[in-house]
């Protein structure tokens, strides 16, 4: 963890870039910020069908909540706020790829992977594995782009 003080400023540069950000975007995506004592939230809801919404929450115990189209990532380390600027404009670019992956055998899904291409050609990943002790095997993948905001 960071002290407090840093993290603060981190935070704070963090929200101003969010906010630079949705200004530029304001026409092709609902916006809602919410600010608490103990958290500050954006929404944003694309107006084009096939976009990627995406919310973020950053709490003050230096974590962060991540919801990128249908999946949620909670309690994300707070070392990630320096990524959510460059994610952000990499999810309105349509740089953002869904991969469930499933059994072979038996069609289970097992597993569900988020995946946004950043603009230096860095990646930011998270996965969530649904099924939890068993083997899986060989997998059937299957992706899903998202389309920018704009076009």
């Amino acid at each position: 963890m960071l002290p407090d003080d840093v993290f603060r400023a981190k935070r704070d540069t963090t929200i101003a870039a969010l906010r630079q950000w949705h200004g530029s975007i304001a026409d092709c995506a609902d916006i809602e910020e919410e600010t608490a004592g103990s958290f500050w939230r954006l929404t944003v809801s694309p107006f084009a069908v096939g976009a990627c919404p995406f919310e973020v929450i950053l709490h003050q115990r230096q974590t962060c909540d991540l919801a990128i189209g249908p999946e949620s990532y909670e309690g994300r380390p707070g070392d990630e706020l320096d990524h959510l600027p460059a994610m952000a404009d990499a999810i309105s670019a349509g740089r953002v790829l869904t991969r469930t992956k499933a059994s072979t055998t038996t069609g289970l899904l097992l597993a569900i992977e988020t995946e946004i291409r950043l603009a230096e050609g860095h990646a930011w990943k998270a996965e969530r594995w649904l099924v939890s002790g068993i083997k899986p095997g060989t997998m059937l993948r299957e992706s899903r782009w998202y389309l920018p905001y704009r076009r």
